[in-house]
């Protein structure tokens, strides 16, 4: 437990690094209200800052691959936009949080007065390193902010508290982890014009059969199976670990391997994909077996946890409000402080659409608004 809340802790430290949204948008009633809990009203304005924050933390790394206007598209194949999917999720997220609020005390958890204490320096530093119109767009306001992260902290607190009722002692077999490397040279046909799938011949797929025999044959004699592949314009699947209950390997890869010692290639064998070779490179892999009793051991702390509060969310009624969160759309653009610029602009300056807007970070990093 100790080790978890000193993360959080360390979590609520970092919200007063400066996250800033542009003055494009609508701005909501926040005072509505978003979700009721069992006759609890959750106001907009606390989902809004939650969500607003994940969305920053979330802004590089989305808007690295998907562009910066990556919450207004479709990137789970649902057919609504992302930004949509991510705004459930903190709804229910936030529902969560005040359920465990109701109920800590009934496991005799509550947040100390140090906790609470830095909850209300961090909300404070927060609202210091931004100007009115972040925080506005944020709907972030002392009390919002800092009930947030005092919600956070004591859904830590609750989190460990289950997680540490859990059966700790691993099977050995379940948890033990095999590293393969493997090559499938495909038999599939190809795509023609049409886009139609044309079946190999019977003579191209004997092809692909011989040129696997002789990819084994050179992989044996010291090229290895990774630079035999390479040199056959084939992928090689290196370094992939498994275990005895795996589902995600091919049956005919996954038996093959399990045949084999250390340092031994399977012969060329049929699979529902092609021709393939297996090579196995270890039969007990250490660390992936530590990594996986980890998360074993992770799973039963998540499943220990929601087992206690599962019954205690049907019990509560949650409901939401649609019109008052289908407020929440994503016109603006919220992303962390750039690292190391300059020339911060005098706030009270105006800005025109095509001006960005800075502000100083407690450190001293400034960060963007995008209009």
């Amino acid at each position: 437990m100790k080790k978890r809340m000193a993360g959080m802790l360390a979590l609520l430290s970092a919200v007063a690094i400066t996250v800033t949204g542009c003055s494009v948008g609508n701005t909501p009633d926040y005072s509505k209200e978003a979700i009721n809990v069992a006759g609890v009203s959750v106001p907009l304005k606390e989902v809004n800052f939650l969500l607003r924050y994940q969305q920053t933390q979330m802004q590089s790394f989305y808007g690295m691959f998907y562009g910066e206007d990556y919450l207004n598209q479709d990137l789970m194949g649902t057919g609504a936009p992302y930004g949509n999917t991510m705004r459930d999720g903190v709804v229910e997220m936030l529902g969560d949080y005040y359920v465990v609020e109701a109920h800590a005390e009934e496991l005799g958890i509550s947040l100390s007065e140090e906790e609470k204490t830095k909850a209300s320096e961090a909300a404070k530093a927060f609202l210091a390193a931004n100007n009115s119109k972040t925080l506005n767009a944020m709907s972030a306001d002392e009390t919002t902010v800092t009930h947030v992260l005092e919600l956070m902290a004591l859904q830590a607190k609750v989190y460990d508290d289950r997680a540490a009722t859990i059966d700790t002692e691993v099977n050995q077999e379940e948890a033990a982890q095999k590293r393969i490397s493997y090559v499938i040279n495909s038999t599939s046909g190809e795509l023609n014009e049409a886009g139609e799938e044309v079946p190999l011949s019977e003579e191209e797929i004997a092809n692909k059969r011989s040129e696997m025999d002789a990819l084994l044959q050179e992989a044996k004699a010291g090229q290895g199976l990774a630079a035999a592949a390479e040199a056959k314009g084939l992928s090689c699947n290196e370094a992939v670990n498994y275990g005895k209950d795996d589902t995600s390997l091919l049956t005919e890869i996954k038996n093959a391997a399990d045949a084999l010692q250390d340092g031994e290639y399977s012969e060329v064998i049929e699979t529902t994909d092609g021709y393939g070779i297996v090579y196995m490179e270890s039969t007990f892999d250490e660390a992936a077996t530590q990594n996986e009793i980890q998360d074993i051991l992770s799973q039963r702390e998540s499943e220990a946890y929601t087992a206690w509060l599962d019954p205690l969310k049907e019990a509560a009624n949650i409901t939401t409000s649609d019109e008052a969160i289908g407020l929440l759309t994503f016109e603006r653009i919220f992303s962390e402080p750039a690292a190391e610029e300059e020339d911060t602009p005098d706030e009270s300056e105006e800005t025109t659409p095509d001006e960005t807007e800075e502000t100083q970070t407690e450190e001293g990093a400034e960060t963007q608004t995008e209009e």
